[in-house]
């Protein structure tokens, strides 16, 4: 459908040029032009319905970062106090691990003297 819409200006504009000489080619810009202003517009205002839908639906594209100054400091502030809280669990880790190795090396050690016993 597309391809004779394409072939039937081509042939139309063909004919302009042909009847109205000069003046054809001019007439011809100016139809080429007011066509590419109203595919401008129709797309432009698809563009904006189609915005529109996605506020009502609540679609969020990810590209689009419209974040307030306060909002971005909110982050930073949690990554900033995620980053503590992990630091704080390492400590702790660490502490319980040192803990289960001395409490592992003490039930070694006293199976050793029990076995020495027997």
């Amino acid at each position: 459908m597309t391809i004779i819409g394409i072939i039937t200006a081509i042939i139309f504009a063909i004919l302009i040029s042909i009847y109205l000489g000069p003046y054809g080619g001019i007439i011809l810009l100016a139809v080429i032009f007011g066509l590419v202003l109203s595919t401008h517009q129709r797309n432009k205002k698809m563009y904006e319905d189609i915005q529109r839908i996605k506020e009502r639906l609540d679609i969020v594209d990810h590209n689009d970062f419209h974040m307030t100054n306060e909002d971005i400091e909110q982050e930073l502030e949690l990554e900033v106090l995620s980053e503590s809280e992990q630091k704080e669990l390492e400590k702790v880790n660490v502490e319980i691990e040192e803990e289960l190795e001395t409490y592992l090396n003490k039930g070694n050690d006293k199976k050793k003297d029990l076995d020495t016993d027997k």
